[in-house]
């Protein structure tokens, strides 16, 4: 079983090694980020970023719990992880010209690639760890488009990974 003090991160390297293993075209950058993944450069080269969004109780993986009845704990610990890949996106050529359809469709094919190739990395590695006793459970939502915003467009998902306490 995953413990100490550093789990947490541990399981955002694990998750980073396996999307960007699990990639056909490697972003430039990748790795975990604190808070929310900002977009603050969208370089063509892509970026892959993995932020622990939540950390909670559960009495009932994966649900939440409400409230901590005394001195008694939940079993299990909750963190939410996002997961993001984001490349370029294109962009209007002038003050009114709309991106090229040729480059349209080529960005949304490698955004689809993306979705697919993510969400497979991600829950093959999941299911590894829960097979090895590593996690206890996890939970893999839909991956879903994000942007596009300030020439940049992606994938993201989220992850929840339940370790005991």
């Amino acid at each position: 079983m995953i413990d100490g003090p550093a789990r947490w991160y541990t399981l955002g390297t694990y998750l980073v090694t396996a999307v960007r293993d699990g990639l056909s075209s490697k972003p430039n950058r990748s790795g975990q980020v604190p808070g929310e993944i900002a977009w603050d450069s969208c370089d063509c080269g892509g970026m892959l970023a993995v932020s622990l969004s939540r950390l909670y109780l559960s009495e009932t993986f994966p649900e939440e719990s409400e409230a901590v009845n005394g001195a008694c704990q939940p079993p299990y610990e909750v963190g939410q992880f996002t997961v993001a890949v984001v490349r370029c996106a294109p962009n209007p050529d002038g003050v009114e010209a709309a991106p090229p359809a040729d480059e349209l469709d080529t960005a949304a094919g490698l955004l689809l690639q993306d979705a697919t190739e993510m969400l497979g990395a991600v829950s093959a590695a999941l299911c590894r760890l829960k097979e090895d006793d590593e996690v206890l459970d996890y939970l893999v939502t839909p991956v879903e488009p994000v942007g596009p915003e300030g020439g940049c467009v992606g994938v993201n998902m989220t992850v929840r990974i339940g370790l005991a306490l």
